[in-house]
């Protein structure tokens, strides 16, 4: 088996937002930056509360939620599920699964430092596919 740790598969680049951003305000956010997720983190102490999903935002609008007001903190997703940096990929799909979750923040020392989507592990699959083969034939030529 190929190991390949989830700080070389994640994607950097994580959005947060505070528990008092609005509904609008976050979906704002996905459509600006072609995003599905943030992570609701409080600002005074820095710790994650949860994880606010495109999914969320639209349970909202169908139930007829003002998305003027209703801030995420009443309907983000909890408890929040994180994964360190240095595990398995294999670890992080079996934690995805076990949750029924497709994205996974990831930390390093307890602090932020990426998310894993269900994206990343399916763009990283060609890859490990393509590795797996070569080592293949490398074993085969000896």
């Amino acid at each position: 088996m190929i190991d390949q740790f989830v700080g070389k598969v994640m994607s950097q680049s994580v959005r947060t937002v505070p528990p008092e951003t609005t509904a609008r305000d976050v979906a704002t956010l996905f459509a600006d930056h072609d995003i599905g997720s943030a992570v609701v983190v409080d600002p005074e102490t820095g710790e994650f509360s949860g994880i606010i999903t495109e999914s969320d935002v639209m349970q909202q609008v169908a139930a007829g939620a003002d998305i003027d007001s209703v801030r995420v903190a009443a309907f983000l997703s909890t408890p929040i599920i994180t994964i360190d940096r240095t595990e398995n990929i294999h670890a992080a799909a079996a934690l995805m699964k076990e949750h029924s979750i497709r994205r996974l923040p990831v930390t390093d020392d307890g602090d932020l430092v990426g998310i894993l989507t269900t994206t990343d592990l399916t763009h990283y699959l060609p890859r490990l596919r393509n590795t797996i083969l070569r080592k293949r034939n490398d074993l085969a030529k000896q």
